[in-house]
């Protein structure tokens, strides 16, 4: 008794922190109803169809060319096989984001202090965009806590380990099952393992060794599971893109400003042959609009305040409207502070991991030019940009302490 007495004390903010986050969100997905719809739909149903022994999602194109939305199919058919409900699975996603306000939180704590680590998750728990975003069927919660579990590991160990990185890989593969952009961390990695190798001249064999091990339990996992699915019939195209050019393509479109376009869904979607063509048309034609499109899509992906996912039902819009400004603030707050994090790098109060967000923030950036954008991708960035926030806060919070000694 007295050994869990210890442990509640000594871990009392997290506990707060996790149930204060997980009573808000619960609260916010029972008082707005987000329908299912769109892509959301089509995989809701697809994933009704496995828990139904039906079949017919196998047909459709939509698994067809993507094959790796059946991550989120079948994680969804667990869940259903417990509760058959929606409402279950928004719950779910309510703990499973009170989890990610935890580890903001400990990896904040790891590259700033206590206090600014505090401050900033307490934030972030009330920011209108992800604590909405529950109401969404989407497939971006989860994979999120789990690259930030696989994140927290690396920054927390003292000695690289094989055991280590191999678990850090197996992470990484089951988050990008689940949602398909790890490509993008694992390119962060690397620019932050030549950094430690080049740079800080960290043990060269010791970084090689544990990116090739997270590399390849990564691989693996998400090699072996793609042949199972194919192999028991349950996704014809395992969790294979089959029409990698279609994201690129609606990326370029200078008429959308790089978003979803339904006349390209039409014309393109179905055939792989048809969007590489369309994309080379695309860019000769259209690459002198490039520079002007790249900024808006800036403003989309980065400072836009889009609540339409979760109340867009909603008929009067005008009701919603001081919402979206209150968010907007949270939107700017977090960008900046993450932007200004940039000068602490050059502070004697810098720690190595910084980079590793940074860097991973960066090839965000440079991907979301190339390939289409909406408001909702900016879950996964703004959740970055509070743990770089945490580190500006926690320098500003030390030079006030310091002003007063």
């Amino acid at each position: 008794m007295k050994k869990i007495k210890d442990m509640f004390f000594s871990h009392k903010f997290i506990i707060f922190l996790f149930f204060f986050s997980l009573l808000i969100r619960v609260l916010v997905v029972c008082l707005v109803h987000t329908p299912v719809v769109s892509d959301f739909k089509t995989v809701y149903d697809a994933s009704l169809e496995l828990l139904h022994h039906t079949d017919s999602y196998k047909s459709s194109i939509y698994f067809l060319n993507l094959g790796y939305q059946m991550g989120h199919v079948i994680y969804q058919y667990l869940l259903l096989s417990i509760i058959n409900s929606a409402l279950f699975l928004k719950i779910v996603n309510c703990v499973v984001s009170s989890f990610t306000v935890v580890f903001i939180y400990l990896i904040s704590k790891e590259l700033s202090n206590k206090k600014a680590a505090a401050i900033i998750s307490i934030i972030y728990s009330v920011f209108l965009f992800p604590l909405l975003l529950n109401t969404v069927l989407t497939n971006q919660i989860l994979p999120m806590l789990l690259l930030l579990i696989a994140i927290y590991l690396w920054i927390r160990q003292k000695n690289i380990t094989v055991c280590n990185s191999i678990i850090i890989g197996v992470l990484l593969a089951f988050s990008n099952m689940l949602r398909s952009e790890i490509i993008i961390v694992i390119i962060g990695f690397i620019l932050y393992f030549l950094f430690l190798m080049f740079i800080r001249k960290k043990d060269k064999k010791k970084l090689l060794i544990s990116f090739l091990c997270i590399l390849i339990s990564y691989v693996s996992v998400i090699q072996g599971t793609s042949y199972l699915l194919k192999a028991t019939d349950i996704s014809p195209s395992g969790l294979e893109n089959k029409n990698s050019a279609w994201k690129f393509l609606e990326g370029l479109n200078v008429k959308t400003n790089g978003m979803y376009s339904e006349e390209d869904a039409i014309k393109y979607f179905h055939s792989r042959e048809k969007t590489e063509e369309a994309l080379k048309k695309r860019v000769q034609e259209d690459y002198l609009e490039f520079p002007k499109l790249f900024l808006k899509k800036i403003k989309v992906v980065w400072l836009n305040s889009d609540l339409s996912w979760s109340l867009g039902h909603i008929e009067n819009q005008e009701k919603v409207q001081p919402y979206v400004m209150i968010n907007q603030f949270f939107v700017y707050f977090f960008f900046i502070m993450a932007l200004l994090s940039v000068i602490t790098i050059f502070k004697k109060t810098y720690r190595n991991p910084q980079l590793l967000i940074s860097f991973i923030l960066v090839v965000y950036f440079f991907v979301y030019l190339l390939i289409e954008v909406m408001s909702r991708y900016a879950y996964s960035l703004q959740i970055f940009e509070a743990i770089l926030a945490s580190i500006t806060l926690g320098y500003i919070l030390d030079k006030q302490e310091t002003r007063k000694e």
